[in-house]
């Protein structure tokens, strides 16, 4: 279905759905337009918008569908019109041949990976050490939050959903993260209990309310 006509469906604006998501009123317009595809948002944003939607995210990504291409045009149409070219001469082909043969196009394609890889190379090479120290430790955070993730997802899977909810609510994993200063993982963890709380019509937590205003992490 197209994300418009979902939207028309619940009855709710582009605006309303920003603003009781959370989510930038930018991003809801590239989605609606598909600028943006929902898959290849983050799970914070799509869980955000299936919250006030009323769908689960995977039912939310799912339902969603997006044009074939640009241009309109099925597959089907740009074969019959490559079926109507008129043919190239025996001349035109030798010439054509001749012009991008295969060699010559991968001696173009060697060189130019090649330059890039010495190019790539030297910045390295010149690169600040502090500004590379600060590359090195942002490269391991964002490889830690990746990890901590998937860890959730797969004691969701491991330990049942009510299970995982009753367990991180009764620890207070999302305020402990998020005054350690690690505010994706709290967002993220947030994010998950938010939305099993929803499905199985739990209250949401007021304690996390704070949290939940917080869009310096969207």
């Amino acid at each position: 279905m197209d994300f418009n006509k979902l939207l028309e469906e619940k009855n709710i604006s582009k605006y309303k759905l920003s603003k009781e998501s959370g989510v930038p009123y930018s991003t809801v317009c590239d989605i609606s337009t598909g600028k943006s595809v929902l898959l290849k948002c983050s799970a914070e944003t799509v869980l955000r918008i299936s919250h006030v939607l009323g769908m689960t995210a995977e039912e939310l990504v799912g339902d969603i569908s997006y044009p074939e291409t640009n241009t309109g045009k099925s597959s089907s149409e740009s074969k019959e019109k490559d079926k109507n070219k008129p043919l190239k001469s025996n001349k035109d082909k030798t010439k054509n041949l001749k012009k991008d043969s295969g060699i010559e196009k991968k001696t173009k394609a060697d060189g130019a990976a090649g330059k890039k890889a010495i190019n790539k190379t030297k910045k390295e090479e010149n690169l600040d050490p502090i500004k590379k120290a600060y590359l090195d430790k942002k490269a391991a955070r964002e490889e830690a939050y990746k990890n901590y993730c998937d860890d959730l997802q797969s004691k969701i899977k491991e330990m049942g959903e009510l299970n995982f909810l009753v367990s991180y609510l009764k620890n207070n994993e999302v305020s402990i993260l998020y005054n350690l200063n690690r505010k994706k993982e709290s967002k993220y963890l947030l994010a998950l209990v938010d939305e099993l709380c929803v499905k199985y019509n739990f209250p949401l937590c007021k304690e996390y309310d704070e949290i939940r205003e917080d869009k310096d992490f969207l």
